[in-house]
């Protein structure tokens, strides 16, 4: 499975050969979605760490509903990234079921559960730093934006966007049947729109 971070093309083409199999892409999905959980659970457990000890007794709730929410997330995000590849495809004619698109995405997220590790490991730093008692949202969110740690994340989540698109680029080549051009296309516009806001968010904090 690990050689669709290295030879993306030789792994989808010998997946098309096969019959759709979902277990490796649930495992993947389930894997960055328990570190997702885990991740809001930290970060809601040092905010609330942060509150008046009356306030936090609720808010171990919040924080509850937080890691579960997480999960639902990313499970909703894997089946939003394939809806939009596979109708970005259509306008190239692409050939191909829906259900070989959302197997051949779930592999493009494997760089992004060593993303949630890294930025799990440097937000936990950040905000055991932060001083949540600041009452301007502007302000708090500045100050957390311009943290080295949240930096340091945000420059490797791109990155590693940019990876997983490289994978998505390869799905869609083999999944929908596009020529290298169409699947850069398909690919290429809504991650460049992510990268984008993902580097002007980067750029604001640093100004």
């Amino acid at each position: 499975m690990l050689e669709v971070l290295t030879n993306p093309g030789e792994f989808f083409e010998s997946k098309m050969k096969k019959e759709a199999d979902f277990k490796p892409p649930v495992m993947i999905i389930g894997i960055m979605a328990i570190i997702s959980a885990i991740s809001a659970y930290i970060v809601a457990g040092t905010i609330v760490g942060s509150l008046p000890s009356d306030a936090a007794s609720f808010a171990q709730i919040g924080m509850i509903i937080g890691a579960i929410f997480a999960i639902i997330v990313v499970f909703i995000m894997w089946a939003i990234y394939s809806g939009i590849f596979y109708l970005l495809s259509m306008i190239f004619g692409g050939q191909g079921n829906f259900k070989r698109v959302l197997e051949f995405v779930a592999y493009g997220f494997l760089p992004s559960i060593l993303g949630s590790v890294i930025s799990l490991i440097l937000t936990s730093k950040a905000y055991s730093s932060f001083d949540f008692s600041i009452t301007d949202p502007e302000l708090l969110q500045k100050t957390m934006l311009s943290d080295p740690y949240i930096m340091a994340s945000s420059v490797i989540g791109i990155l590693l966007t940019l990876w997983s698109a490289n994978i998505w680029v390869f799905a869609m080549i083999h999944a929908r049947n596009l020529t290298v051009k169409n699947a850069l296309i398909t690919v290429g516009i809504p991650m460049g729109l992510y990268v984008i806001y993902m580097a002007y968010t980067l750029y604001q904090a640093l100004g």
